[in-house]
């Protein structure tokens, strides 16, 4: 019996009403459903409650409801536990969910009947460092972005890969992307879109306050440094993992980013192809 956990996105599934159903459709194909306490409680299905650990390290199959912002969450949380993760569309622009809510069920037959594909999309790791003080174990499926605060003061970026000396960058801000994160953030900003599965990470200034600052595609072996220096002392900017997890700092900080030792497992239901979903997406 597979254990399929459901972990739905509650403001994006009104009523939790898909939840509920595919709880009631993974019961008539013989699965276990597993729901978060949490979920349980707003769902009124206390049965299939489960502290949020054992739900990820005991489910054989993790179910997001919601749209890419969702997933990433997801991904960033269970990336340690190695769990396939199939996104069902709740949302408008859906680049990493196999399918949108009306084929829940239709996704959820092709996986049980192994008509998938996996996808390893490869994670950063980020550490931050001021003076003696360090923050690490930042992951991210998307990118590490490091942008201005509220007060409109540009940063400056000294930007090194592998302790080579790139450049110096004076702008809002600078994205260090996945190709998973190319499609996002990075490619409003002017990035490159970089194919799913490269090994390769994108360097995009955001606002550059200078002609000749461009995006920079290296290897995902390297490791890139980048030291912020604030036009003050006290003037704060913040560094966040997937534009979710965020972190403000101020004054003079080291932020060093490389490949992740985990990554996220993503299940793919239709046999389109990058470029077919670049297309599809993109012209909406």
């Amino acid at each position: 019996m597979k254990k399929v956990a459901i972990l739905p996105n509650v403001e994006k599934d009104t009523g939790l009403e898909t939840t509920k159903r595919l709880v009631n459709y993974l019961l008539e194909k013989g699965c276990e459903p597993q729901l978060s306490k949490r979920v349980a409680e707003l769902a009124e299905m206390p049965r299939y409650a489960m502290e949020e650990a054992d739900l990820y390290s005991q489910s054989d199959l993790l179910i997001s409801l919601g749209g890419d912002g969702t997933l990433l969450g997801i991904g960033r949380r269970t990336a340690r536990f190695e769990k396939p993760i199939l996104g069902i569309n709740l949302g408008t622009l859906g680049f990493l969910t196999a399918e949108e809510k009306t084929h829940a069920e239709l996704a959820i037959d092709k996986v049980l009947n192994g008509e998938y594909k996996l996808e390893k999309r490869m994670m950063l790791e980020c550490s931050i460092a001021q003076g003696d003080e360090r923050k690490e174990g930042i992951i991210a499926l998307n990118d590490i972005c490091i942008t201005r605060g509220n007060l409109y003061k540009i940063l400056e970026f000294r930007v090194y890969v592998n302790d080579e000396y790139v450049d110096t960058l004076l702008a809002d801000g600078v994205i260090i992307c996945t190709p998973t994160g190319s499609t996002a953030y990075n490619l409003s900003a002017g990035g490159p879109v970089l194919k799913a599965d490269a090994q390769i990470i994108a360097i995009t200034p955001i606002s550059p306050h200078t002609l000749t600052s461009r995006p920079i595609v290296v290897s995902a072996e390297d490791v890139v440094t980048v030291e912020v220096k604030p036009s003050r002392p006290d003037t704060p900017f913040t560094v966040s993992a997937d534009g979710q997890d965020n972190f403000t700092l101020t004054g003079t900080n080291v932020v060093q980013i490389r490949k992740a030792d985990v990554c996220t497992t993503i299940i793919k239901t239709k046999p389109q192809s990058f470029y077919d979903v670049l297309r599809h997406k993109l012209s909406k």
